[in-house]
């Protein structure tokens, strides 16, 4: 569900809303056998990692947390919380509890409307996206409980009137965790579709580690080589795309790289 405030009387909210019940009355076997939804999982939940973007910069590198039992509230009423395992609680966690949101008693959910200071009001031209294992969520930050290694991206989707705007891709890197100083090693960077979050190559896009950048070939493939020690990031962003970002480590034959 794309998250947007409660109060928000747009097309947005009305589908966030109509998906939402859909998934409660026909799906809850779905959820319950993929490890989503309230009747997920029920212990710890470890290697969630949770990244946000903002429109111009990352506002929460990707952070890996362990999700525990408990509850998030948000608004100091105590009726109005969500299960700490769910993907707001990785929020919270990630965080530590700098998100703003609006209560739905009737989804029990909240509407994000502001991350790490980024706020958008119900008149705003956007909205809180969120999305999990590189797709977009149909329901709810509440309502989904990740299993463990799920990665969850939250970033500012435009809600405005002017109807050509298209909406974003996601973009997503994937790289070797080390490499050897002046030596080729090959990132992979695909595209994955706002509506439904099928990836292809993201050919165009552009890649920057340190000073240079290059353009992601045919097939989604770049080969780099980098001259210099130590954790590089890596950076890739395209037109109309949510950029990401990731760290290799340079180093030469023997040494050994930190975890990544």
């Amino acid at each position: 569900m794309r998250n947007t405030n409660a109060l928000r009387a747009s097309r947005v909210l009305r589908a966030a809303c109509a998906a939402a019940a859909l998934i409660v009355l026909t799906a809850v076997a779905a959820a319950q056998a993929s490890g989503t939804g309230p009747s997920g999982p029920t212990g710890p939940t470890p290697g969630v990692t949770v990244r946000v973007e903002g429109l111009t910069k990352t506002l929460l590198a990707p952070t890996t947390v362990t999700l525990q039992s408990g509850s998030v509230t948000n608004d100091g009423n105590a009726a109005d919380s969500c299960n700490a395992l769910s993907a707001l609680g990785a929020l919270q966690d990630a965080t530590k509890g700098d998100w703003a949101g609006t209560w739905s008693s009737s989804y029990s959910d909240y509407f994000v409307t502001g991350i790490k200071g980024t706020d958008y009001s119900a008149t705003a031209p956007y909205y809180w996206a969120f999305w999990l294992d590189d797709k977009p969520a149909s329901v709810g930050a509440c309502s989904v409980d990740p299993a463990k290694d799920s990665s969850i991206l939250f970033f500012p989707e435009y809600d405005g009137k002017n109807k050509s705007i298209k909406a974003p891709s996601v973009l997503g890197i994937s790289a070797p965790a080390g490499a050897l100083i002046g030596k080729s090693f090959t990132i992979i960077v695909t595209s994955y579709a706002n509506s439904n979050g099928k990836p292809s190559p993201a050919v165009g896009a552009k890649v920057t580690a340190g000073s240079s950048s290059a353009t992601v070939a045919a097939g989604g493939k770049l080969t780099l080589a980098i001259s210099r020690s130590g954790d590089v990031e890596i950076d890739v962003s395209a037109k109309n795309s949510i950029r990401d970002e990731t760290a290799v480590c340079i180093h030469k034959a023997g040494a050994t790289c930190s975890a990544k």
